[in-house]
């Protein structure tokens, strides 16, 4: 059996099969130009430069230095761009469009513009928007920006809903639990809408996508339960649990509550050393055949020091 690192290599790589034909039918049979993207992208990135030249294209473009050069020379040659000797180095060209160049991208933009709505009228609006979300993702998850591609909010309206339906679909996958626990995770939900203000319900979204959650409800003046903590398995390992757990334990601080207690598994050993570094000790241990698995349900208790 492949490793999961393998599996989604072998899923990445289906997807580069997939939608690298995608694009070389956009190229072929819609520009229908003797140019090809690539070179269509080249003259973009010289008609967008105050002052361009090859190794300045070679290197924004990550293209090989030969190739780069024969696409160079060709567009010289119809006309699309032309070159100046640089006043500060003399071994360098300085490339500029020509008004013939720059028609020409225009057509070529047009017609990519055009290929691709026809591709997006195959599908249905929400379609539509979802591919586009999902592009996005991958864009942010890829590039630089992976310290801000986590955000931690408040709940809003729908989430609470998402909640329940996450917990019934990895529970019952992970731990087998039947339809009575997607039901038992629902009507504590209702409970806390019916008076949300006796807690609080944090979301973790990765590029506009929800990937964990958790929520604190007061049982007392002083006392509050640490409630709904998940993390999609993707996303596990990475420190958003942390993050998560220190969001509550801030917020239980700011309400003056002295007493915080949570319910979970025996044998969730992550979310164990997870509590333990936040100073929960298990307290009670008990039986519970209630969501058609025998489970060993386990208390966790923190006395908080409150100003």
């Amino acid at each position: 059996m492949e490793s999961s690192i393998q599996q989604r290599v072998t899923e990445i790589r289906k997807f580069n099969r997939f939608y690298t034909n995608i694009i070389g039918l956009v190229n072929q049979n819609v520009l229908e130009s003797p140019y090809s993207l690539a070179e269509a992208r080249v003259l973009l990135e010289i008609d967008a430069a105050t002052t361009c030249t090859a190794s300045n294209l070679a290197e924004i473009l990550q293209i090989d230095p030969g190739y780069l050069s024969r696409i160079l020379r060709r567009f010289k040659k119809d006309g699309l761009i032309e070159t100046t000797r640089s006043m500060t180095d003399g071994r360098s060209q300085i490339l500029s469009i020509t008004e013939k160049g720059r028609e020409t991208f225009r057509q070529l933009s047009d017609a990519s513009s055009s290929q691709l709505v026809q591709l997006l009228e195959q599908l249905p609006q929400g379609a539509q928007q979802t591919l586009v979300h999902n592009m996005a993702a991958i864009q942010n998850m890829l590039s630089d920006k992976t310290d801000t591609s986590i955000t931690i909010r408040r709940h809003q309206p729908g989430d609470v809903g998402y909640i329940a339906y996450r917990h019934g679909v990895l529970y019952e996958k992970e731990y087998g639990l039947d339809h009575q626990f997607e039901k038992y995770v629902l009507q504590s939900l209702v409970t806390y809408l019916e008076d949300p203000s006796r807690g609080e319900i944090w979301v973790a979204e990765c590029c506009g996508t929800i990937v964990g959650f958790v929520g604190i409800v007061e049982t007392s003046k002083t006392t509050a339960q640490l409630r709904w903590f998940l993390i999609e398995p993707e996303f596990r390992g990475a420190g958003l649990g942390r993050k998560l757990v220190a969001t509550v334990m801030e917020y239980c601080q700011q309400q003056h509550y002295n007493h915080v207690f949570l319910w979970t598994f025996k044998g969730l050993d992550t979310a164990r050393h997870l509590y333990e570094g936040f100073g929960f000790t298990l307290t009670e241990e008990k039986e519970n055949n209630t969501w058609n698995n025998q489970l060993i349900e386990q208390r966790w208790d923190v006395m908080l020091d409150v100003v």
